[in-house]
């Protein structure tokens, strides 16, 4: 039913399965787009997910109709949008790829790697991912 953007931080995005089993499906920053699947198929998903800070987080949130009349009033809008589910995309691929890594430690490797590309702060000591993960 709403649109977030989020304007600064980080979010993780989970969802929560029959079995009680909690799964983290996304790892957000700024400018990523999230609750777009409704408006993109016409019809309210079915599909629950917890939206969980990691950092202090400004986001900026649009009922679903209204940025629907948005894109259809501007075409740039959509284009922006278009531009953040392509990142998404490329995300979940990345995610994809780490996973299938068949030892833990080539599964950690890559995932971090991935953390550093899209958290990573440098400095002169190295790359700090200002996140607490478990």
């Amino acid at each position: 039913e709403r649109v977030y953007l989020i304007r600064r931080g980080a979010v993780r995005l989970s969802r929560v399965y029959e079995s009680g089993e909690e799964i983290t499906v996304a790892l957000l920053r700024e400018n990523s787009l999230f609750g777009v699947l409704s408006l993109l198929t016409g019809h309210r998903s079915d599909r629950f997910y917890h939206a969980i800070a990691f950092t202090r987080v400004e986001m900026i949130t649009a009922p679903a109709n209204s940025v629907l009349r948005a894109i259809e009033e501007d075409r740039s809008v959509g284009l922006l949008l278009l531009q953040g589910l392509s990142s998404r995309i490329l995300q979940t691929e990345a995610m994809i790829e780490t996973l299938t890594h068949r030892d833990m430690s080539s599964r950690l490797v890559s995932f971090l790697m991935v953390l550093c590309r899209d958290f990573g702060v440098a400095s002169e000591k190295g790359i700090t991912i200002d996140l607490r993960l478990s």
